[in-house]
């Protein structure tokens, strides 16, 4: 029975790999033919939309495709995937995450902050919590929670956290996308909501986490060749500060970036620091993040995915650092010293998509920007200053193809590129969200004896509900992007680490972690009302003051009783750490 079990897997990893190589293949024979209706001399403005549209349908078929009724392959994608693929996944979804902050890659040192931050985060989650998730045979992080502190009140509340975090991750997925989509063009929101919301819903809706998987290997291979472009273009020609000639310098960029606005100034070392612990530690209890370590046949596969990740989370960080370091540095030369009325025009059309101001105003052409800039009291012809001449953010993630006139494909891969990472980590925190309500919520609180059909129908109503508001919120622009994900670290290393931390301590009890979550969580909450603000830094900071808040809560809260420890809480932390590791109760398909 067991060897037939084995033949079932291949046959099943087999077909599965069939259908990545022929969408593989349809990817290069589509773009590849993209590029040669460039070279033909289509219309700019419809080479650059092929790419981006026909990768958010190609990934919302792919994920269609994947479509599956069985419960492991629907909440853990069979436990058949190779660690290479669990791993690129992985890296990919972080590549995702990187989007919103692209600047900080470009021009802040690796070590430290956010770059620094995400590189342990990703290390902590694939070498070392990943594997022990993988051992317990759960379906997520909460699962093990839940499972370590039974009664409901700490199972709502890890639950709870793994909703609310997924559905920020979801929606900041969406937002991204959206924001990419619809900046091609300067409007448009509703349409491009609209084939967003479709997408991931096509991807995380049929498959689960068979259909994120998959398509985030598919979303990362896209990832890699539209930075790659630009970035190796760049470096070809000793243009890119990745390389000597007249690239410029990494310092030149963080001056460029800071006198834009782009960035803030930077807050010395302290903050840097407090900044990439916050990163880590809200990176590795995050929970679309990982998805990815319970997917592999063995724990071991799952540590050898980590280190994989790792590599490609450098890789895919190079690579968005070089674009945007090279976007600066183009922007900054070609627009430097130049009258209002004699920029390049790739200026003048990201001006009149909002993407950059000329004199505190959109100007679609020279003319527009002669009149903004005289009512500014410029004189005419007079040299711009960086002062006078914004870029955006958005503009620098997409812009180097047309400063650098690399042609309409190369500009319309970018956006797909953004776009396929954007659609991926949305998928998986929807799955994640989904995971956590229909089998850890519903399925487990019903004692293990819902149907399968209903169990499904359940989770798949949820995400139809939650991609339904992450489609109004984009469409009409509610959040940004940077914010939920800033708000999502902070929640899950604020209130996650706590409870975590408590469930390997063999004294810890259901009531202790209860008081460590909230704990957790009115520490952030208040160090944020006190503080009188939402910054980036600030959440860090509150973060921490929470997470230390939560375990020292939670420790008093058990040391104030004086029974003994439980057998039962003694033996789940030693099978998580040092034994088999398999501690979830009785679960088809699991």
């Amino acid at each position: 029975m067991t060897h037939s079990l084995e033949d079932n897997r291949a046959r099943e990893r087999e077909k599965l790999e069939m259908r990545v190589a022929f969408a593989a293949a349809v990817f290069a024979v589509a773009y590849a033919f993209i590029g040669l209706l460039d070279r033909m001399g289509a219309p700019e403005g419809f080479v650059s939309a092929l790419s981006p549209y026909f990768t958010i349908i190609a990934l919302g078929t792919l994920g269609a495709l994947l479509h599956s009724m069985r419960i492991s392959y629907y909440y853990a994608a069979g436990r058949s995937v190779p660690a290479e693929y669990a791993g690129f996944s992985l890296a990919a979804l972080c590549a995702g995450l990187m989007l919103p902050f692209a600047p900080q890659f470009a021009a802040r040192s690796w070590g430290l902050g956010v770059a620094g931050g995400m590189f342990a985060g990703v290390a902590l989650a694939g070498c070392i919590l990943g594997p022990m998730l993988r051992r317990t045979g759960a379906f997520s992080l909460s699962g093990v929670l839940a499972a370590r502190f039974p009664s409901l009140p700490p199972r709502l509340g890890v639950i709870a956290l793994a909703c609310v975090s997924s559905e920020l991750v979801a929606l900041a997925g969406q937002q991204t996308a959206v924001d990419v989509l619809s900046g091609l063009w300067g409007g448009g929101r509703g349409f491009a909501a609209a084939c967003v919301a479709l997408a991931v819903l096509a991807i995380a809706g049929p498959g689960g986490m068979l259909g994120a998987i998959w398509t985030a290997c598919a979303a990362g291979a896209v990832g890699l060749i539209g930075f790659g472009w630009p970035a190796l273009s760049l470096m070809l020609h000793r243009a890119s500060p990745l390389v000597g000639g007249d690239g410029g310098s990494w310092p030149e960029i963080g001056a460029k970036l800071q006198g834009w606005g782009v960035l803030a100034p930077s807050l010395g070392p302290g903050a840097e620091f407090v900044t990439a612990l916050a990163v880590m530690l809200g990176l590795a209890m995050l929970a679309p993040l990982l998805a990815p370590a319970i997917v592999t046949p063995r724990a071991s596969s799952t540590r050898s995915a980590g280190f994989a990740a790792l590599a490609w989370t450098w890789i895919f960080a190079w690579l968005v650092a070089a674009v945007v370091g090279g976007a600066t540095l183009s922007f900054a030369r070609q627009t430097g010293g130049q009258p209002a009325e004699r920029l390049p025009e790739a200026v003048y059309q990201a001006s009149a998509r909002g993407l950059v101001t000329i004199c505190g105003a959109r100007a679609p052409d020279p003319a527009s920007a002669r009149r903004a800039c005289a009512e500014k009291g410029l004189p005419a012809g007079a040299p711009l200053g960086a002062a006078d001449i914004r870029p955006r953010e958005d503009f620098l993630v997409t812009g180097l193809p047309a400063m650098e006139r690399m042609g309409a494909a190369a500009s319309g891969l970018l956006a797909a590129a953004q776009i396929a990472l954007a659609l991926a980590l949305a998928a998986a925190g929807l799955q994640a969200f989904g995971t956590a309500l229909g089998h850890e919520a519903v399925y487990r609180l019903r004692g293990g004896t819902d149907l399968t059909s209903r169990r499904l129908a359940t989770t798949r109503l949820a995400l139809l509900l939650i991609t339904t508001a992450g489609y109004l919120a984009s469409a009409h622009n509610l959040f940004d992007a940077k914010a939920l994900l800033v708000l999502a670290l902070g929640l899950s290393a604020a209130a996650g680490t706590p409870v975590t931390a408590l469930a390997l301590w063999p004294r810890a009890q259901d009531r202790d972690a209860v008081v460590g979550l909230l704990g957790g969580l009115l520490g952030m909450t208040v160090t944020i009302l006190v503080a009188g603000s939402a910054h980036f830094v600030v959440v860090a900071e509150a973060s921490l003051i929470g997470a230390a808040l939560g375990v020292a809560a939670g420790v008093l809260s058990a040391r104030s009783r004086s029974d003994t420890v439980s057998a039962l809480a003694k033996s789940f932390v030693a099978r998580v750490l040092h034994g088999d590791g398999d501690v979830m109760g009785p679960d088809k398909g699991a």
